[in-house]
């Protein structure tokens, strides 16, 4: 079952209207030859996309919708930035990220006849197009994201972490406890560089 998302916002009366979420009619594009083009702005509220996902802004950006032969092609740059949990010292930081989506949708209904289309086995439900010819961004850009997102955040390069001692924030300022310990790996070849000095 797919979940359309609806965002109430106040129209120009300041009562409040039903906006669709990253959703476009194509009825007219798929009337025409291969080829057309279509350009869309893009300027969306996605904190309500993914409970994985924590954005600070909006996903802004630009699309392009081609006539193909089979459907309607999708060719967007995007960009966004997302709150993120640094794994070296946990603490909370924001990440710009810019990706680009190309994705083909293909219609359910004949566009002229109004009959169902076969649904073939490579056709994924993310990406059909409607039976009001409704084009849906929303799962595409939210797997998109997820991708994109870094497996292993970090807030910056030279990060210090915590200590493994106190759990102090290195980046803070440095601790009290003493870090001589050696890992018991290395303690044969500490033991032979001491004989060494001997």
């Amino acid at each position: 079952m797919r979940i359309f998302f609806v965002l109430l916002e106040l129209g120009e009366n300041g009562f409040l209207s039903s906006k669709k979420f990253m959703r476009y009619n194509v009825a007219q594009l798929l009337k025409e030859s291969t080829g057309q083009i279509r350009q869309h702005t893009l300027h969306e509220d996605i904190s309500q996309l993914d409970p994985d996902i924590t954005p600070l802004t909006t996903l802004d950006g630009n699309a392009q919708m081609i006539r193909t032969a089979d459907g309607v092609l999708v060719m967007a740059k995007l960009h966004t930035s997302l709150e993120l949990t640094c794994v070296r010292c946990l603490e909370k930081f924001s990440l710009p990220l810019k990706f680009e989506l190309e994705e083909e949708f293909r219609p359910t209904i004949d566009i002229v006849t109004g009959a169902t289309l076969p649904i073939t086995d490579n056709d994924e439900a993310a990406t059909r197009i409607d039976e009001h010819h409704e084009l849906d961004l929303s799962e595409v850009v939210r797997q998109d994201l997820l991708l994109n997102i870094p497996q292993k955040p970090i807030c910056r390069s030279k990060c210090l972490g915590l200590c493994p001692n106190c759990g102090k924030n290195r980046n803070e300022g440095l601790c009290d406890c003493k870090h001589d310990e050696i890992d018991p790996r290395w303690q044969a070849l500490a033991e032979l560089l001491n004989k060494d000095k001997e």
